[in-house]
């Protein structure tokens, strides 16, 4: 899931070509180090696959502005494999560090006091970008990481299938709605699913459970994975299942081979899987639209966010002023963001939004597909991961797989998930 997310964002640029937009910073702080100062710099951020080659990107620029301070980028893992052992030992670690926006708050419970507070850094910039990104950097009021790009979710709908099927989208408002009209679809087309689901991951039950303004961790750090809207959401799920319109197509690779067989009329994922879209089903060109999430109610929320990263200052950085300014330039200006977008990374920036890089056309979908993105990201729910994540990603799927198999309900199913995750992390369950 790690890897999914961050892997197939970049292909946006590949297929789009995107062009180059300017602005100006908003944010930082002076010290010696970089324009206009004697002092000079080395810093070292480590980040993974098209994250790592973004920031890569951003240093000409960024050496440009701030001449007296260098930029080297060091790749490592998706599974911190690297990273945690340099922050456990306190040597050789990086000056900033990327991990996933819900895995944070669990190095800040591994790491304690092995990041540096830049609250008073991001008070003048705090209102630029989309309020739910500070909760996973946010910890006792104190802010330690930045936000960086995150996934507002969405249904990709075939809008030929649709159109033969009799559907109109714009009529799906409720998740009732939509497996109504996923039981239409199934009418026309027997063997085309709605949607689809993997057991690689626990994706469709996130996006439900955010939607529903659900926590994983209770504001007192206990696990609250048995509340009503785990329940809800997983109860969702069953309901679209036990009325024929999901398909379990396995893993990653059997879902693009079920769209490239067109044998999904939907799938519902965030911004990112926009570039999965147009890079591996490139033969349905035109053929795909968007609206936005279906509620629980007519007046419920429909908003949600799937995946996402931040950087982090260590306390080992012994240039924080210099990799603060790296941060700033790279996430809060109009110029970092511009080479940002370039690799698939929606940015949590707003004022980003109003440039003509962000507005521009996607032919594949016949839209600006960035607008309406941040159109479904104003009221995203903000989810407390808490300092569970490193350690939940098998009860997720397990609990996941057991309610859509009929093993488990979903109390049976988020009680298991909740105990597992309470015994490999020791805190306890509400």
């Amino acid at each position: 899931m790690k890897k999914k997310f961050m892997a197939t964002a970049g292909v946006i640029v590949t297929v789009a070509g995107l062009a180059t937009a300017c602005g100006s910073s908003t944010g930082g702080s002076s010290n010696s180090q970089g324009q206009g100062g004697s002092g000079s710099a080395t810093i070292t951020v480590a980040a993974w696959n098209d994250a790592a080659d973004a920031l890569k990107a951003e240093i000409p620029g960024f050496e440009k502005k701030y001449p007296n301070i260098k930029v080297n980028v060091e790749y490592v893992d998706t599974g911190y494999t690297k990273i945690m052992p340099e922050l456990a030992s306190g040597s050789n670690v990086p000056d900033i560090v990327q991990t996933q926006n819900r895995d944070f708050p669990a190095f800040l419970k591994k790491f304690p006091g092995e990041f540096v507070d830049i609250t008073d850094r991001v008070q003048g910039i705090k209102s630029d970008f989309v309020s739910s990104a500070w909760e996973p950097v946010t910890q006792d009021g104190k802010v330690y990481a930045m936000p960086w790009d995150i996934g507002p979710a969405a249904v990709y709908y075939r809008k030929d299938l649709y159109k033969q099927a009799g559907i109109d989208p714009n009529s799906i408002k409720t998740w009732d709605d939509f497996i109504q009209a996923g039981k239409k679809l199934k009418q026309k087309f027997p063997g085309v699913a709605m949607w689809g689901y993997g057991d690689d991951d626990f994706d469709p039950f996130e996006m439900l459970f955010n939607e529903l303004g659900g926590n994983y961790v209770t504001s007192d750090g206990k696990i609250d994975l048995t509340s009503q809207q785990a329940q809800q959401a997983l109860a969702m799920l069953k309901k679209m299942k036990d009325a024929g319109i999901l398909m379990d197509f396995k893993d990653w690779n059997g879902e693009i081979t079920a769209l490239n067989n067109g044998k999904m009329a939907a799938v519902v994922y965030p911004v990112w899987y926009a570039g999965t879209l147009m890079n591996s089903v490139k033969n349905q060109s035109g053929k795909w639209g968007l609206i936005p999430l279906p509620a629980f109610s007519s007046n419920g929320n429909h908003e949600a966010n799937l995946g996402g990263s931040v950087l982090a200052i260590t306390k080992q950085s012994k240039n924080v002023d210099a990799a603060w300014k790296f941060l700033d330039y790279c996430l809060a200006t109009d110029e970092g963001e511009s080479v940002m977008l370039k690799y698939g990374l929606f940015p949590s920036y707003e004022p980003f939004y109003k440039t003509q890089q962000f507005k521009q056309n996607f032919p594949y979908f016949g839209m600006a597909i960035y607008p309406f993105f941040a159109e479904q990201a104003k009221d995203i729910p903000p989810m407390n991961h808490g300092p569970i994540m490193l350690d939940a990603t098998k009860p997720l799927k397990d609990m996941e797989q057991a309610v859509l198999s009929g093993n488990s309900t979903p109390a049976q199913a988020t009680k298991a998930a909740a105990d597992a995750i309470a015994k490999s992390t020791g805190l306890q369950v509400k």
